[in-house]
């Protein structure tokens, strides 16, 4: 086989999406937008614009706004947020007309063999192909404190575990951080029912303007992108393949999600700021078990301790590929890094022949659009091009537009 893909979010169905119409030889692994269906809390809003949240096909024809208006449902590119679960059915939607063939199974094993790779899942199967693209997300990097990694899951938890709430119904419950998982959380939490209350190092919450018309200076002196606005950002989510020029220093300090600064979504702040106990400009000193309750030990909440059933910690991701526990320790040692992330070619590529990352595990060499759906349309484009430049091309099917119902001769 020429090419597998491992992973089937917004990343993966992008490439094999283009993979596809450029007849490429290829397969796709993963459970379908698996963790936005099962690591997200239902009635999240995306904190990205719709009309900047779009998968990638090889027309740009098939958008979010495009979804909704052939289904008659409400959509504006920046007044009205978007749910999750419209999200989901979008990019269902869209799995469905351009990438109709993904194999819902999970990759157990990764190593060399002879001049590709070989691909072991959990069904038993066996791959042998000549490249594998890696897009598998933030998932497996979520970060927690060294102190709490040991503690049960019943008392400490990170963000991205949830998914649906119920577990938390009925316990009080602290939510650390101050970014958008964060308050996120922290509202759906509060309008669940439940006693929750919010810790962070931050003096105060930042969240992104609610969306208004801008005036023609406003455009031009900070116009607007798909990751955020001004001209840094947007030159960042145009052009990542220039970002990937840039010295690694450089590359690295605009990858870091502390550059961009922790931000609410514009929606959730009148859920939370009023409504929700906060503990700002709190630093935690240390976190124990005592009588079965997570105790924190703090700094300058006016208390030495704060007391709970359950501590979620919003506390981001890291790439760090020695969490991809398919990886064989042999080729994980071939891949030059860049504190923790892979070092990429301008074609995705690692170090290791065949192997390629896309998505946030990109990041570190092309800068922060990978973090985000918008950042889809470069490597699906540029990769499948380049991918369909350097392999015997699969005999080419007929190419029918996906709407079509007949094929004329």
């Amino acid at each position: 086989m020429d090419v597998a893909v491992i992973g089937a979010g917004p990343y993966g169905l992008s490439l094999a999406a283009h993979l596809r119409a450029r007849g490429v030889e290829h397969r796709i692994f993963g459970e379908p937008m698996g963790p936005w269906k099962h690591n997200m809390p239902r009635g999240m809003l995306l904190k990205s614009y719709p009309w900047a949240t779009c998968l990638s096909d090889p027309a740009s024809e098939f958008t979010v706004k495009s979804f909704c208006t052939e289904r008659a449902l409400p959509y504006h590119d920046a007044l009205t947020p978007l749910t999750l679960e419209r999200f989901i059915e979008y990019a269902e939607a869209f799995r469905m007309r351009y990438v109709p063939a993904v194999e819902s199974k999970a990759l157990t094993a990764l190593e060399a063999a002879g001049d590709g790779l070989r691909a072991s899942f959990d069904d038993g199967e066996t791959v042998n192909a000549r490249r594998v693209v890696v897009a598998v997300g933030l998932h497996p990097f979520k970060r927690l404190p060294q102190d709490v990694a040991h503690f049960p899951a019943e008392l400490c938890s990170h963000s991205g575990d949830y998914g649906p709430l119920d577990p938390l119904d009925g316990k009080d419950v602290i939510v650390v951080g101050s970014g958008s998982s964060a308050t996120d959380l922290a509202a759906l939490l509060h309008e669940r029912g439940i006693s929750v209350s919010l810790v962070a190092r931050a003096q105060q919450l930042r969240f992104a303007n609610r969306p208004r018309n801008r005036s023609s200076i406003e455009r031009v002196v900070a116009p607007l992108s798909g990751i955020g606005p001004g001209w840094a950002l947007s030159a960042c989510a145009k052009y990542p393949q220039l970002i990937q020029l840039l010295p690694e220093e450089r590359r690295i300090q605009l990858a870091n999600p502390k550059a961009l600064g922790p931000l609410g979504g514009a929606f959730v702040k009148d859920r939370v700021v009023g409504k929700v106990p906060m503990w700002l400009g709190t630093s935690i000193q240390g976190i124990e078990i005592r009588n079965g309750k997570v105790q924190l030990n703090v700094v300058n909440a006016g208390r030495p301790a704060l007391q709970t059933d359950h501590v979620i910690f919003a506390t981001g991701y890291k790439t760090d590929l020695s969490r991809l526990s398919f990886l064989n320790q042999t080729l994980l040692r071939r891949i030059r890094q860049v504190e923790g992330a892979p070092q990429l070619s301008s074609h995705y590529e690692t170090s290791v022949p065949g192997l390629h990352f896309i998505g946030p595990a990109a990041a570190n060499s092309f800068g922060p659009v990978c973090r985000f759906v918008y950042g889809t349309y470069h490597p699906a484009r540029a990769l499948a091009q380049y991918l369909s430049s350097i392999l015997v091309r699969a005999r080419p099917a007929l190419q029918v537009r996906p709407f079509d119902r007949t094929v004329l001769p």
